[in-house]
């Protein structure tokens, strides 16, 4: 975290991160953490429903402020609230079309952070109503591949984007993915991961499927057992724009899917982990998996450093590319991936239920196209 002032000048390396191999040796990151934080919350506002404006005339919005040190107070046109030090805080509101709505979020360093929005709504139309039958459930995909670094203290990296790449083409040729309902960020920000999974919050509903994927350099803090992944404007002297995986798992807990399943080329923190997966390579029941909720995570390594060049990722695509069933469970899936890196690599992989986020012992199931 960033306001971890009892450390200056200490460096710590990124146990976790891709590893560059050059002459046999793979550069790592290394993490100073300062003592001062310069840093103002973020402040975004989301529109619930599209922006529909409500029966009673009304749009509906989520304000949501962030700051890893602790949010001191947050002032939401003139009603003050209290952060208490918490490090996420979201407040539903309703406003009046056309209405301006100002915010004010101060930390506890006595950083301050002002934004004002502009409300705007749309009407839903009758027609739209009319036609909107029963959906059907659709398979998204998230696609994270971050190499390019804005601090040059950090590695950049050479495969994430192609691994990213090659998973969509992957996924749209052989699988139920279209294009339309895939979101693919190349070198992403903090600030576009988390307007992205608000946007995915909005767009997935009960009956749907979401593969999240990332790939980039990653950090476990075994001090803290917090772990992180790094995005493009991450910088090597603090924290502010990493992102938690417990912030990771709560936008995962906010979004309304059926099954959703993490791949994350990357190390992770285990703690995420409601328990790890048994496999006895039984005949699965497609039927049960599909009927009950998931939420599943599949992960190239634990706390260890994993190479640029993923063979977790060559394996992963491998198995995907040559299946020639009909329904693949994310736990054959992961079962083929464990087996084949245990005789061609000395990282092990990791699979479980995610905890905390609604999981109820089904899978997410990729099924081919006819």
């Amino acid at each position: 975290m960033k306001k971890l002032k009892a450390i200056i000048g200490m460096m710590l390396i990124v146990a976790c991160a891709f590893g560059q191999e050059a002459e046999g040796i793979s550069n790592v990151v290394r993490v100073n953490f300062k003592a001062k934080d310069v840093s103002a919350p973020d402040i975004f506002m989301i529109y619930r429903n599209s922006g529909e404006v409500t029966s009673a005339g009304l749009v509906e919005v989520d304000i949501r402020v962030l700051d890893d040190g602790g949010i001191g107070s947050v002032k939401i046109n003139q009603e003050e609230r209290n952060g208490g030090g918490k490090d996420t805080l979201v407040f539903a509101y309703s406003f009046m079309p056309g209405q301006e709505v100002g915010v004010v979020a101060r930390d506890n360093s006595n950083n301050v952070k002002e934004k004002s929005f502009l409300i705007k709504g749309q009407q839903a139309t009758p027609a739209a109503i009319a036609v909107a039958g029963p959906k059907q459930h659709r398979y998204y995909a998230l696609l994270i591949g971050v190499e390019e670094y804005e601090d040059p203290e950090i590695a950049s990296l050479s495969e994430p984007i192609k691994d990213a790449t090659q998973l969509r083409e992957v996924l749209t040729s052989k699988y139920t993915f279209n294009d339309e309902n895939i979101k693919f960020l190349k070198n992403p920000t903090n600030a576009d991961l988390i307007i992205t999974f608000e946007e995915l919050s909005r767009e997935i509903g009960p009956e749907d499927f979401l593969l999240i994927f990332y790939a980039g350099h990653g950090f476990y803090n075994d001090k803290t057992n917090i772990g992180y992944w790094l995005p493009a404007d991450a910088r090597k002297a603090n924290t502010v724009k990493w992102f938690r995986n417990s912030a990771l798992v709560e936008n995962m807990g906010a979004i309304n899917s059926k099954h959703t399943l993490l791949i994350s080329d990357a190390c992770f923190s285990g703690g995420i982990f409601k328990t790890r997966a048994p496999f006895n390579n039984a005949s699965p029941d497609i039927a049960d998996m599909l009927k009950r909720p998931s939420r599943k995570a599949m992960t190239s390594g634990s706390l260890t450093t994993v190479p640029d060049k993923s063979v977790f990722m060559r394996y992963l695509l491998k198995v995907l590319s040559e299946n020639n069933n009909q329904y693949l469970p994310s736990e054959e899936l992961f079962d083929e991936i464990r087996l084949s890196m245990r005789n061609n690599s000395n990282t092990k992989p990791l699979y479980g239920e995610i905890q905390n986020v609604g999981d109820e012992g089904g899978n997410f199931v990729f099924i081919r196209k006819q």
